[in-house]
């Protein structure tokens, strides 16, 4: 099993780009664009999934689906009681991304799905009332999203192997409605997906009834919309991106689009999204070293214009991803 302080070598972190770019691409395609034998990468593929590196999921744009909306959850917890809050945090199935930040108390950030506003009301006045030990919460609503976790790879394809892995993916509409109505068929197809997004289109037509061409298209009606986005989950550390950073910055209001549209360019950001709150961007940064941390903060914040805050934490560890559940901290996966 893959531990923390493991890192995948050079070939498998290609095979791993190019999962993340096109999480269903077959073994053959993507043999033929890197060079390997397709065989080769078959059994790279079936090894980092058993061996617990990568996890194939998906995760829908709630917004989208109307099935709620994101916020944003600032934890401070009780001294010594980080762990004990985050286990019991990451069992909620409302949850989507638990993870600890440095900073000058035990502080959890969290990515929170709420399904209705007066859900946001009862979050705001009771806060985790079946979770002792939480001190303090702050509650940001997300209000758009400039780029997903699930759209980021690790830059170690050329621009010409990353095309033809996009190529290979299903392109969605250039501009998908705000809102879809999410049938039940969609959700029966969503979460096979969701439990393992390389499921074939033969497996998936025998688990849902479907014939195989209609499992193909409804596979495809998902992602042109954006109502589903695939995820090839995977830490970035194990991909020689140990230092991970969450940075809420101050954006004048009329650049905040500008802002979060240049951030989500950049191939060191995982994460992008517009908030509630005096700090209005929150992003997340995944580098080499913390001597790129620094370029970034000093090189690429400091050349863009209207921003006139930023408040840096480094993520300790993450105990939850993408609704995927991490080992806890120095256990093998």
């Amino acid at each position: 099993m893959v531990k923390d302080s493991d890192i995948l070598d050079e070939d498998d972190r290609r095979v791993v780009a190019a999962l993340q770019i096109s999480p269903r691409a077959g073994v053959g395609g993507i043999g033929r664009i890197l060079g390997e034998h397709e065989r080769t990468v078959a059994r790279r593929v079936h090894r980092l999934i058993a061996w617990g590196a990568i996890q194939p999921t998906a995760v829908y744009d709630t917004m989208r689906c109307g099935l709620g909306n994101a916020v944003q959850l600032r934890l401070e917890t009780d001294c010594g009681a980080l762990e004990e809050v985050a286990r019991a945090l990451v069992q909620r199935d409302d949850l989507r991304r638990v993870v600890a930040v440095s900073g000058h108390s035990d502080v959890l950030w969290c990515e929170m799905i709420v399904a209705h506003r007066p859900g946001l009301h009862t979050l705001i006045a009771e806060g985790f009332p079946g979770i002792p030990r939480i001190r303090k919460v702050e509650v940001h609503t997300t209000l758009k999203t400039f780029v997903t976790a699930a759209e980021w790879r690790v830059p170690v394809l050329t621009a010409e192997e990353e095309t033809a892995l996009r190529n290979c993916a299903v392109r969605p509409l250039p501009d998908p409605a705000d809102r879809y109505e999410l049938t039940a068929t969609d959700r029966r197809v969503a979460e096979e997906l969701i439990r393992n997004a390389r499921v074939s289109l033969t497996d998936l037509a025998r688990e849902l009834g479907f014939s195989v061409a209609t499992a193909g298209r409804r596979v495809t009606s998902l992602l042109e919309r954006r109502m589903l986005y695939l995820r090839t989950e995977v830490e970035p550390g194990l991909l020689g991106r140990p230092v991970q950073a969450q940075i809420c910055l101050k954006v004048h209001p009329a650049a905040l689009e500008a802002v979060g549209v240049a951030l989500a360019s950049s191939p060191e950001v995982r994460y992008c999204a517009a908030i509630t709150g005096t700090q209005n961007l929150i992003v997340e940064v995944c580098l080499e070293h913390e001597a790129d941390l620094y370029r970034f903060l000093s090189e690429r914040l400091g050349s863009i214009p209207n921003i006139t805050d930023v408040a840096t934490e480094i993520i300790t560890h993450a105990y939850k991803r993408g609704f995927v559940v991490k080992p806890a901290r120095g256990v093998e996966r």
